[in-house]
């Protein structure tokens, strides 16, 4: 009789996990006929490849967990058949479960940041710096993991003073930590911004105000700014310095800049006079763009005479120093070959005379 129970029961667990290998599987194509019906057909009118990506990953985790669910019932039947089948078994499934989970969102927040980046011309993609990108997908994978973990520890049951105690640990040794390291978040989170921001990107020629240093940027890093000057020294810039002080980009929106100078003429000639024959004089340079205005303003007049202030434009910031010499010699050239007088000081030297202690000229 003790044979026969055994005998059924076994045939019974037998017929059970028949039964859910059958529903496990049927499962399994039922899902592969739901997505291949309803959404494959919807994505191949789009041709979108984000689309395309995502659906595998969807496929993929209903596929995973149908198979674990499936799994987890059987388990489940031959323990309690054994008598050896307990809550720990269900906690090493819900971990299963969580590092699946947990994976997946990963898994999607990297498809989605690929795309993006993988979307942009080949032309543009000089102008996006991948660095933000990846600091964005860091950032959501920060905080998918610690909402993952306060899943796990909620359902591990730690309680709440362990857990309050655990926090305040990590909170003094954080308020330690930012103390001595106050200054390399500052510049990190200051990275990150100028990273989002975008006031310069790397191959632009920048100058920082307070510093009095300009030259080209070379590279942007999580703590510092590296800039190369124009006598070739590299300057290495906390960013939290960048972050506070004003900035100057000479790249954006064109590298065409404007020169200008000023000159002092004597009192005399005729306003106009001047005025076209410098600029006729700069009619002739080469070097500036015709195309764009070529100014001589009568800025001001002073004790010694009227100023002029010339503007030009070139067509390249980086030619701004031989470009303001270029301006000064044809606006010289042409005013001493016309016999105009610029004012100049008069120097008056005095001799001692030994005799009387007076001074005479």
């Amino acid at each position: 009789m003790i044979a026969t129970d055994t005998v059924l029961t076994t045939g019974s667990v037998l017929l059970r996990i028949t039964a859910i290998i059958v529903l496990t599987a049927s499962a399994i194509l039922a899902s592969r006929l739901i997505l291949k019906h309803l959404f494959w057909s919807r994505i191949r009118k789009t041709e979108s490849e984000l689309d395309d990506r995502i659906l595998h990953l969807f496929e993929s985790f209903l596929l995973i967990i149908i198979i674990l669910l499936g799994t987890q019932a059987i388990i489940r039947l031959l323990g309690e058949y054994l008598g050896t089948y307990g809550k720990f078994t269900d906690d090493i499934f819900f971990v299963i479960y969580w590092i699946v989970g947990l994976h997946m969102s990963y898994r999607m927040i990297s498809i989605v940041s690929n795309w993006y980046l993988s979307k942009v011309p080949l032309r543009d993609r000089g102008a996006i710096d991948k660095r933000l990108i990846y600091s964005i997908r860091n950032i959501l994978m920060v905080t998918v993991s610690f909402f993952a973990l306060l899943i796990l520890l909620d359902y591990l049951e730690i309680n709440e003073t362990a857990l309050t105690a655990m926090l305040a640990a990590l909170g003094i040794g954080g308020v330690i930590v930012g103390f001595a390291a106050k200054e390399t978040i500052s510049n990190i989170i200051t990275g990150i911004m100028l990273l989002i921001d975008r006031p310069f990107r790397i191959g632009d020629r920048i100058r920082i105000e307070q510093l009095d240093t300009w030259g080209d940027v070379i590279e942007i890093g999580w703590r510092s700014t590296r800039i190369l000057t124009r006598d070739n020294r590299l300057v290495v810039i906390p960013n939290s310095i960048i972050g506070t002080d004003m900035v100057t980009n000479y790249s954006i929106p064109e590298k065409m800049f404007r020169v200008e100078t000023d000159v002092i003429i004597s009192y005399g000639p005729d306003i106009e006079y001047l005025r076209d024959l410098i600029l006729d004089a700069l009619k002739k340079e080469k070097w500036l763009m015709q195309e764009k205005p070529v100014q001589a303003l009568l800025l001001e007049f002073t004790e010694s005479g009227v100023k002029f202030r010339i503007r030009c434009w070139i067509e390249n910031y980086v030619e701004i120093r031989i470009s303001e010499d270029r301006l000064n010699t044809a606006v010289y050239k042409a005013l001493i070959n016309k016999k105009i007088a610029m004012p100049s000081s008069d120097l008056v030297v005095y001799f001692a005379n030994p005799e009387d202690n007076r001074f005479v000229p």
